[in-house]
């Protein structure tokens, strides 16, 4: 499922982490660190500026059916991927 933008910047997050400087695959590790934390059917933002990870993370979680990924939102740099736990 993919929302759009406008979705997407409607969603409050029950977790927010901060990948901010971080690159692959710690971007990835951040990740999947809250979303071990976070209960089925909440919802994860990882905010980063490593436009790799808006590849791996999605690849990641969908392998390996950990979350769903709702979108991921672009702006001035920043890319902010929403994740559903599974």
């Amino acid at each position: 499922m993919s929302l759009t933008k406008e979705e997407l910047t409607t969603i409050e997050p029950d977790h927010v982490v901060d990948g901010i400087g971080e690159v692959c695959p710690h971007t990835l590790n951040i990740a999947l660190a809250a979303l071990k934390k976070a209960k089925p059917g909440e919802v994860v933002v990882e905010v980063t500026d490593h436009s790799i990870a808006t590849k791996t993370i999605p690849a990641a979680v969908k392998m390996n059916k950990i979350a769903e990924v709702l979108g991921i939102v672009s702006e001035n740099g920043e890319y902010k991927i929403f994740l559903k736990k599974l």
